[in-house]
């Protein structure tokens, strides 16, 4: 609250509120559009830097939360009288305790009270919010005595896999006073750090300790290179590892995935989406979508996922929720909040809606109307078309129309006239809405799927598709195009010989469990899905064993019971031979006593390996980034640091040589350092707000700062997203404040397409030293 406000008016205020006259006049010949706005849009709307306003030792510390309790309705006694239980979280602080109440004929009231959690002697720890592997900081506690009498502390520093000297010291630390504690350490390889803080004195009333677990990033994004393959019977497959001549072998391994089934293959992926860190409308609806739908295709074969059913309600519960309050005034939504309404993208979502509605979930039918009618609204005649990408977001749109129960059959009949201009992956939506729309009548879905089979791309490692041209705005890849036709064969011609086929090709697409966008991974799922309901592909019954150089990595057997489950195996980069080649071999073998020997074996091999720090530098490959650190009231000079409570100027400058779309900017923080972020009321006002403007011959226009639509400070980093960005060059700025002293490795700005994640540049690395 202290940050934000507590939000709005009183409950008297909103409803018994003064109510001027009812009768207003007006005229056009004397309203200026900047009165206009000066009169009718909150101040809180017209962008800007700040928010609306009113609107047997110590027990170990460790659960924080900023809300310590929440009831949205309590029901009173006869007496109006009720009473909860609160348990406070950890935190040390002044809680606001805040109800309102209204009965039955709308009388309202509320009342707010104070509550001041705390203890005789506490600690306080002072530590970035996250590390990077090689940073050196010095870590702090702050003791507070809040007794009348000076008293002698003992403080310790326990952090698992740190080295570091007097790990226990002892401070006098006066009346109603405060004293610190110091430790330098160096954070070393470890995916989190914990670290427990403890105050104890001779006195076991005056004690206190804090655990925080904080997150260890890594200097560079790995390297990744892949390989996949496919046992049907009892077989041995050899693949050979060779490592780079320059790698970090402190960090990195060599990972095997063995999927015994399709249901097991796709649970990384599904993992993928459920973490991806992210929050736009794409990524709200692909986070539940292939969820519902693998719920959905469980429940048709019989099958429990007592997992899934658990999480489910509620993961799609919030993304409703999300969706709901993004739709805009015309039923359609953009890539984020503030873009216009964008028919892909709401066609996506309406996807998402009826698929988790046919699953059993409630959804709002207004909603899902609203959607269908601006949709409806966006059509246009298929003569009209230009681009390959509007006639495949008319067929997307028709499939998912049609899907919805709103599908119109002479429209999707003119734009099958005119499916010359399609692609692969919108024929195979048209096909699908054809099918749905005239399920007795196969002509024009089979011309559909006799193109898709003709244009089909076989080799050894299965079947795929590729477009003619790359479809942009609908965030459209070979892989994604590949899926799309699968599903679509699966469903309308599932004894194709290129089902399996394609299966194959998206298996060994993997990287890391899952495909390369969320675009490409949602379908994938899907296809798969539905490939599952149609093979009943979940039967398993043999054994298996892996070998590393000759040693034994790994074995085991698959039985019906286990058929989903992914066994994964794994070895240092440090175990690997470095100077010559790496033997992995993957056996199936023959049926044993009572085993039928059935099943498939799907395995991926991932290296996964480090750069060294020295050999990570700027990199262009469609995008140049840049980045500057300047003090606040000399912007043209560079540094590399800065004192105790200093304010630092951060300067990103992005040149896109061409047109991009869906892009993403992130810049990581130094951890010794935390952005500023002028919309809390707690930060202090510092030069200009954050911003972005277009810096080549169109900046006289004044437009620039329209293009990145949304902006994120977060703990480690600052991420701005743009839905398009037009060829040029920009700059954006904000600022950070040295809060941590020690010396911090900067991370490299990264720029890329979401969706098509070859095109990227990252700026230099570096070090950012900060002094007391």
């Amino acid at each position: 609250l202290a940050l934000a406000g507590d939000g709005g008016e009183t409950l008297l205020d909103r409803f018994y509120h003064e109510r001027g006259v009812g009768v207003r006049t007006s005229s056009g010949l004397v309203l200026s559009v900047d009165r206009l706005i000066e009169a009718n849009v909150p101040e809180e709307a017209k962008g800007g830097g700040g928010g609306p306003g009113e609107a047997e030792g110590a027990a170990v510390r460790h659960r924080f939360a900023d809300t310590a309790y929440w009831n949205p309705a309590i029901t009173t006694d006869a007496d109006g009288q009720a009473s909860v239980t609160v348990e406070l979280p950890d935190n040390l602080t002044t809680w606001r305790m805040r109800a309102r109440g209204i009965t039955v004929d709308t009388l309202v009231g509320e009342a707010r009270v104070e509550v001041v959690s705390s203890l005789p002697l506490l600690l306080r720890p002072v530590a970035p919010r996250f590390f990077v592997v090689g940073d050196e900081a010095t870590l702090s506690a702050v003791v507070h005595n809040n007794t009348d009498e000076a008293i002698s502390v003992e403080v310790s520093l326990t952090a698992g896999g740190l080295d570091f000297d007097d790990a226990a010291q002892t401070v006098e630390v006066p009346a109603n006073g405060k004293a610190k504690v110091d430790w330098r350490v160096t954070i070393e390889q470890a995916k989190e750090m914990t670290l427990l803080f403890r105050a104890s004195t001779d006195s076991s009333a005056l004690s206190d300790a804090v655990e925080i677990t904080l997150p260890v990033y890594r200097y560079s994004t790995p390297e990744v290179v892949a390989t996949a393959g496919q046992l049907e019977s009892a077989d041995t497959r050899l693949e050979t590892v060779l490592l780079p001549d320059r790698f970090d072998p402190t960090q990195g391994e060599l990972s095997l995935h063995l999927d015994p089934s399709l249901a097991a293959g796709m649970r990384d992926g599904l993992d993928y989406l459920e973490h991806y860190p992210y929050e736009c409308i794409e990524q709200t609806v692909s986070r539940f979508l292939p969820n519902v739908m693998t719920y959905h295709a469980l429940k048709q074969l019989n099958l429990e996922n007592a997992e899934l059913e658990t999480k489910l309600p509620q993961q799609v519960g919030v993304a409703l929720q999300r969706i709901y309050a993004r739709q805009k005034y015309d039923g359609g939504w953009g890539w984020w909040v503030t873009d216009d309404s964008n028919p892909f993208l709401t066609a996506y979502v309406l996807f998402g809606l009826v698929q988790a509605d046919r699953a059993g979930f409630t959804v709002d039918e207004e909603v899902m109307e609203r959607a269908g009618r601006f949709l409806q609204d966006s059509l246009v005649q298929p003569k009209d078309v230009r681009y390959p990408w509007q006639a495949n977001t008319q067929a997307f749109i028709f499939y998912v129309l049609a899907e919805a129960g709103q599908g119109e059959l002479s429209r999707t009949v003119r734009l099958f006239e005119q499916r010359d201009v399609l692609g692969n992956y919108g024929k195979a939506y048209l096909a699908l809405a054809l099918h749905i729309l005239e399920p007795h009548t196969t002509i024009r879905t089979n011309a559909l799927l006799s193109d898709l089979v003709g244009s089909a791309i076989l080799s050894a490692t299965g079947a795929h598709w590729e477009e003619e041209t790359v479809d942009y705005w609908t965030m459209n890849t070979n892989n994604r195009s590949t899926s799309i036709v699968l599903d679509a064969l699966v469903r309308l011609d599932p004894d194709n010989d290129l089902v399996p086929n394609a299966v194959r090709w998206l298996m060994v697409s993997r990287k890391d469990g899952h495909w390369e966008t969320t675009q490409e991974t949602v379908w994938a799922l899907i296809a798969l899905t539905d490939v599952m309901v149609s093979s009943g592909e979940l039967e398993g019954d043999y054994s298996w064993a892996v070998t590393l150089n000759g040693e034994t990595l790994g074995q085991g057997e698959v039985t019906p019971d286990d058929v989903d489950e992914t066994r994964k195996l794994e070895a240092a980069i440090a175990e690997l031979l470095a100077d010559e080649v790496n033997r992995l071999e993957i056996t199936r073998l023959p049926p044993e006593a009572g085993q039928t020997g059935e099943g498939q074996l799907y395995y991926s091999a991932y290296l996964r390996y480090y750069l060294p720090v020295e050999d990570v530098k700027a990199l262009n490959r469609g995008i140049i980034v840049g980045r500057q650190y300047s003090p606040v009231d000399e912007p043209d000079e560079y540094i590399t640091g800065a004192e105790i409570g200093d304010v630092i100027k951060v300067k990103l400058t992005i040149i896109a040589p061409n047109d991009l779309h869906y892009v993403v900017v992130e810049d990581p923080l130094p951890a010794g350092c935390e952005g500023v972020d002028q919309s809390l009321k707690t930060t202090s006002v510092v030069g200009e707000a954050p911003g972005i403007e277009r810096v080549d011959e169109w900046d006289r226009w004044g437009w620039g700062w329209w293009w990145f639509s949304h902006t994120e400070m977060r703990d480690e980093k600052v991420a701005l997203f743009a839905t398009y960005l037009p060829k040029g060059t920009y700059e954006y700025t904000y600022y950070m404040r040295a809060s941590v002293p020690g010396e911090f490795l900067t991370m490299p700005a990264l720029a890329y397409e979401m969706y098509f994640p070859e095109v990227f540049g990252r700026s230099d690395g570096g070090k950012f030293v900060v002094e007391e």
